[in-house]
């Protein structure tokens, strides 16, 4: 896994599907991000509501700069030509440098659901992560009442490889989280 490259490239990095931009995520994003989380229809699955201030500050962390530290998020605003404007976020992250595997996550506005710009999003990314990158391994988390993030990360080749009981407390009840991983060599024979 190139990560010393990564890091080098993350401050400017922008990534192009046949349909959208994913542009790094900058302080100009800050307001759209408060504005996703604040939005319940996009954060069912993934946080409770939050202060304000702990919105400000996560969306502050993804602006900053970005090391490559296991666990630090390198977030993507998705832009939609067409839209010309935000539609959502995509994010990956270092699980575990030496084991050559990263994480990703996707959160998109609901009126761009449907539209194959899921797909396209993760494709995208995916494919520079694993031929640019060379991440050995990627891996994807949701909760298990969250249909179309898995299916999506089916769609992507990724397997299911774990439910990982009680795991996120959202909405008031511990919920299980499906754990998908996919292999470069997976990726390579299906793309």
């Amino acid at each position: 896994m190139d990560l010393a490259d990564l890091v080098a490239k993350a401050p400017s990095l922008s990534l192009a599907g046949p349909r959208l931009a994913l542009r790094r995520f900058t302080a100009a994003d800050i307001p759209f991000a408060i504005a996703q989380e604040q939005d319940r229809t996009v954060m069912q699955w993934i946080r409770d509501p939050q202060p304000i201030e702990a919105m400000q500050a996560r969306a502050e962390t993804m602006a900053a700069p970005w090391r490559g530290n296991d666990g630090e998020w390198l977030a993507f605003t998705v832009v939609p030509p067409e839209l010309g404007r935000a539609v959502g976020i995509v994010v990956c992250r270092v699980t575990i440098a030496a084991h050559e595997t990263m994480e990703i996550g996707y959160k998109l506005e609901p009126g761009v659901h449907r539209r194959g710009y899921g797909t396209e999003v993760c494709t995208t990314l995916c494919s520079f992560l694993f031929d640019d990158v060379r991440v050995r391994k990627l891996i994807a988390l949701c909760a298990v009442e969250n249909v179309p993030s898995w299916r999506l990360m089916e769609k992507l080749g990724m397997r299911r490889e774990a439910c990982l009981r009680e795991y996120s407390f959202l909405s008031g009840a511990w919920r299980d989280e499906f754990v998908y991983g996919l292999l470069a060599r997976e990726w390579r024979r299906g793309h």
